[in-house]
């Protein structure tokens, strides 16, 4: 397979690199952690200290296999061919925390969540994360479901942008907020060979987000790309 390589500036946020076999999150108190799972196969996630003790989520969403011996579980999505992010909890002795799981076509994977430290008084700071995390979190599923949130504005296009060779990528979709805009694109593969992609040398500065449905590509295949980033004062 050829890696897709580009020049633009790395910028690490949401998604661990497809590269590392393993994911770590940390939680935050009040934050709903982002990460990825396999969409064919079983995702193995556990807690860095405690064992997972409580799973709550929509179980028509994804099948759950429980190890109560090691205390962790093993989750797959019901349909894989759905890119609709997973919204789940899991409470270890301590705590609870909130994930949002966005399924990829790639192999299994291990998701290893560190519990928030326990703090007398929380900063005011923390809540303004945690409400940027969130309106992202609810940005990236409006995107991935075509939903058209209320408090933006919807363009629709057919912009072919350039990218690399032996690629087009086109703009579909943009949905433009309050300093926020999300956009999604057509990715495809025109060379002879597969490629794989890397997300992580897809940021540049002002990017936020970036998720892809699919991270292998084979001659003529192609995948949705949603990226959100900064609004600029022009758009």
């Amino acid at each position: 397979m050829i890696p897709w390589k580009s020049s633009l500036i790395l910028l690490p946020l949401l998604l661990a690199d497809p590269a590392h076999a393993l994911q770590v999150i940390d939680a935050q108190d009040g934050q709903t952690a982002l990460g990825k799972i396999s969409a064919r196969e079983l995702t193995r996630i556990a807690f860095e200290q405690g064992r997972v003790r409580k799973v709550t989520g929509n179980a028509g969403e994804f099948l759950l296999e429980k190890d109560d011996e090691k205390g962790q579980i093993f989750v797959r999505p019901v349909d894989p061919q759905s890119s609709k992010p997973i919204n789940l909890f899991i409470s270890s002795e301590g705590a609870t925390v909130a994930l949002l799981l966005q399924p990829v076509d790639t192999p299994s994977d291990s998701i290893v969540v560190r519990e928030p430290r326990t703090r007398s008084a929380a900063p005011a700071g923390n809540q303004a994360s945690g409400r940027h995390v969130r309106s992202i979190k609810n940005l990236l599923l409006a995107l991935a479901s075509d939903a058209l949130p209320e408090d933006m504005e919807v363009r629709e296009s057919a912009l072919d942008v350039v990218l690399w060779p032996g690629s087009r990528l086109t703009l579909q979709r943009m949905l433009l907020g309050r300093g926020v805009v999300g956009e999604t694109y057509q990715l495809s593969n025109t060379l002879d060979s597969p490629v794989e992609l890397a997300e992580a040398e897809l940021f540049k500065p002002g990017v936020m987000a970036i998720s892809l449905e699919r991270q292998v590509l084979h001659p003529g295949e192609a995948t949705r790309l949603f990226v959100i980033r900064e609004r600029k004062r022009d758009e």
